[in-house]
């Protein structure tokens, strides 16, 4: 039996890439997010998860509503709290990496138990 990943929904992932580039100055403060169209398209999710992906980032401090012309980058969030975001989301991916690690280790011990019991 093969181990499942478990990931985080769609948008928080398309959410946490973009979250990346702002910190790392790839989308300096001011720039243009792409549209909600555009990263849809470009990522493979649909609509609704590009735009609760740019609402996230919006409601995260990451970036701008401007009514009629879209969502654009701001300066990190630079409180505590948000500063740990990055932080907190990789506890929470370590943590995942080793539920599933369990999850496959505790699927192999189950295979080999049905197999005894139907000897």
């Amino acid at each position: 039996m093969k181990s499942q990943r478990v990931a985080a929904h769609p948008y928080q992932e398309l959410a946490y890439s973009i979250m990346e580039q702002i910190e790392r100055g790839e989308l300096p403060p001011g720039t243009k997010l792409p549209s909600v169209r555009t990263l849809a398209k470009d990522h493979d999710v649909s609509s609704m998860t590009a735009q609760k992906a740019l609402s996230q980032l919006a409601q995260d401090g990451y970036a701008e509503s401007v009514a009629g012309l879209g969502y654009f980058a701001k300066e990190p969030p630079s409180s505590p709290a948000a500063s740990n975001v990055g932080e907190s989301l990789a506890e929470v991916a370590q943590q995942l990496h080793q539920l599933q690690s369990e999850v496959g280790t505790l699927a192999a011990r189950l295979e080999r138990l049905e197999q005894r019991s139907a000897d």
